[in-house]
């Protein structure tokens, strides 16, 4: 009897390590990592590129957490903030804003200081988008002034109310006076580079990261940095880290800008000069000395009559004795500096210790399983994999030619016809993402599968919906792309002769490259049924706040959905409503999806019609969603089809017979229901 409990407790903490075993890893988030001391300038080690950024001032509400460490406020997709490094020849090194962080500087001992004083540190946490794996910490030391000229923290603060408990979030940068402007962070400045670790989301793993520690303060109030430390006054004080002796000096450039790399300074004069004054120092030490030994000796011959005179002349000598000894610690200090600068400068070779990329260990795993398995594949011809937007390359941000969807009227872009362009053309639809399993057994998962709950926030002009892992997951041109987000609006936003649906819901894939960025867009027409989907919108939040439901069966949201695939589109180049700059490839199904005449009214209550002003962001749904590496299999049929099977079991004539071949695509989109073109919408 004794063994029962033992083993159930085995068990349960299997469990418990299982059910722990991916957290926050979906969607990799970086911390601000450790407080450093700050970082001593090497002029002659200077970076041989620029850090190119791109920053456009936000207006819309953020949202801000408090952590155990920081109080964290996330970058939504709409902000523009980014930046590469680049030396003009080879492919630069992308970093996109992922959260603003703001935290309590380390403690330095009484009677020392930082190099840079400062009160308040923000931290700008980066990822790495073209798949190194890397992040990026700009670190900004903030102090008080009393009369900021460029408060970076007052637009953020003014008028919001900070979350004070661990956990609590609540919206910043909530007034319409100012704007959020971080281009100010790079302007004018220089920053110290080196390379550290820092903690990620995906179970407090370490990532490699840049650090760039800004070479000058920024300015706020005091009533700003008091609003703040009040937030952060339970977060706990820690000791600073010891940044390398060796950093890099990295010069910022607006993108499209003309600019320079500064000129390495040669530190040579400067040893001479700072040697030649160290022996000038040790010149007037030694006289120093002298003189002190030559007042003590008039001191103790004669302890019985000393004059005033004597007295106060040895404590003059022994005044010059101790500035003449601190004259020649600082001069030693500064020759070996510059000395060790020099010697630093000869051995540097730019990112030498950058750390090894996260894309190389997994190409490492993935090789060494090969050599292991066989893997036999069939492509059914869905899913043959053909270059399409999800390969070109980032662009610039410009607004030239590419519309939001309230700006495209959908008779005069392209429309898409599976059945006669080709079964590659067609969009299939799925509750899971790949699975390891056998296709008989992933089938069932999918059919299995419990829909997630959905968190609900209400942004305005929208609801925005989400969960913590993808809504569903959509398979174009071989790729799946699982949805991060799905947005509801009333009216529609797409318009179709003239005429706008009554509702819509776009569903979103945001990958780590914004670049790559796609949407589907479902229009819904009012009637006496219910969306089944949408049952969850009988309590709905009010402008600006956020509720967490239990979502239905994503498949019952549109009738492509149900049957898994869809054939008949309207596709353009575009980018969301309320950015400027994020881009997306949108599919807008030419098939109506349905919404009862109570939703709508529901929604209506809460909802203000798209693109309405003073609407909210909500950037927890905003970040990139990352599937797992799987081997695909076949769910529903019409998925790539790749069994991985031990080597020894390739030859066994006693392995289970194949799956049964896949119903011809073709032949089910062209049963697909359909509108003439030209024709007119029924009411």
């Amino acid at each position: 009897m004794g063994r029962r409990p033992v083993l159930l407790a085995i068990l349960i903490h299997k469990y418990l390590v299982a059910g722990a075993g991916n957290v926050g890893c979906t969607t990799i988030t970086g911390s601000s990592g450790p407080r450093y001391r700050w970082a001593m300038q090497n002029p002659s080690l200077v970076a041989p590129v620029f850090l190119d950024y791109e920053i456009h001032e936000y207006k819309s509400p953020l949202m801000a957490s408090l952590n155990d460490g920081a109080l964290v406020i996330s970058a939504p997709v709409d902000m523009t903030a980014n930046f590469n490094f680049s030396d003009g020849t080879n492919d630069p090194q992308k970093y996109l804003l992922q959260s603003i962080q703001l935290r309590k500087p380390a403690m330095v001992a009484e009677g020392t200081k930082q190099e840079l004083s400062h009160e308040l540190e923000v931290v700008l946490v980066h990822r790495e988008v073209t798949g190194t794996g890397y992040f990026a910490n700009v670190i900004v030391p903030v102090e008080v002034s009393a009369e900021p000229g460029l408060d970076l923290l007052a637009p953020l603060v003014n008028q919001a109310e900070l979350p004070t408990q661990v956990g609590e979030t609540q919206p910043v940068l909530v007034s319409n006076l100012l704007p959020l402007k971080l281009e100010h962070v790079y302007q004018g400045v220089s920053f110290q580079h080196f390379w550290g670790q820092i903690a990620t989301s995906c179970n407090q793993t370490m990532a490699g990261s840049r650090i760039l520690m800004r070479n000058a303060t920024m300015a706020t109030s005091k009533p700003i940095l008091q609003k703040i430390l009040t937030s952060l006054e339970w977060t706990p004080s820690v000791v600073p880290v010891i940044p390398p002796s060796q950093t890099w000096m990295v010069q910022p450039c607006p993108r499209g800008g003309t600019c320079t790399i500064p000129a390495a300074t040669n530190l040579t004069s400067q040893l001479s000069e700072a040697t030649l004054v160290l022996q000038q120092d040790t010149t007037k030490l030694e006289a120093a000395k002298q003189a002190m030994d030559a007042s003590l000796v008039a001191l103790t011959s004669n302890t019985s009559n000393v004059s005033n005179d004597a007295y106060n002349q040895a404590k003059r000598h022994r005044d010059d004795l101790r500035n003449a000894e601190a004259a020649v610690d600082g001069a030693t200090r500064t020759v070996e500096t510059l000395q060790t600068q020099i010697s630093s400068a000869k051995s540097a070779v730019w990112d030498s210790d950058a750390p090894a990329q996260a894309n190389q260990a997994s190409t490492t795993s993935t090789a060494s399983l090969v050599t292991n398995t066989t893997t036999t594949t069939s492509v059914s011809p869905a899913v043959a994999a053909t270059p399409s937007f999800l390969e070109s390359k980032s662009q610039a941000c410009s607004t030239d030619n590419v519309a939001a969807p309230l700006e495209v009227e959908l008779n005069q872009v392209e429309h898409v016809d599976a059945a006669t362009s080709g079964a590659s053309e067609a969009l299939l639809f799925w509750r899971l993402s790949s699975t390891p399993l056998r296709p008989a057994e992933a089938a069932a998962a999918e059919t299995s599968a419990e829909a997630p709950r959905l968190r609900v926030a209400n942004l305005g002009d929208r609801l925005r919906i989400s969960a913590a892992k993808p809504i569903m997951v959509l398979l174009v041109h071989g790729k799946e792309l699982p949805i991060s987000f799905a947005d509801i609006s009333i009216p529609g936003e797409h318009s179709l002769s003239g005429r706008r649906a009554d509702a819509e819901i776009q569903l979103v894939h945001l990958p780590a490259d914004p670049a790559q960025s796609l949407a589907v867009a479902l229009l819904l027409d009012a009637g006496d049924g219910d969306n089944v989907w949408l049952q969850h919108v009988t309590a709905l939040p009010r402008a600006g706040e956020i509720a967490e439901v239990q979502g239905s069966d994503p498949m019952l949201m549109h009738p492509a959905f149900s049957r898994g695939v869809a054939g008949h589109y309207y596709r353009y180049n575009g980018r969301l409503l309320k950015s400027q700059c994020a881009r997306v490839r949108w599919h807008v199904l030419e098939e109506r999806g349905h919404i009862s005449s109570q939703q709508l009214l529901a929604l209506r209550e809460v909802l203000r019609p798209p693109a309405s002003a003073n609407s909210f962001s909500d950037p927890s749904a905003l970040l990139p969603i990352v599937l797992p590496r799987h081997s695909k299999v076949s769910l529903a049929s019409v998925r790539q089809v790749t069994q991985t099977l031990p080597v020894a079991s390739v030859t066994d004539s006693n392995r289970e017979p194949p799956e049964p071949p896949a119903p011809h695509l073709k032949s089910l989109l062209l049963s697909l229901p359909r509108r003439k073109r030209g024709t007119e919408l029924s009411p």
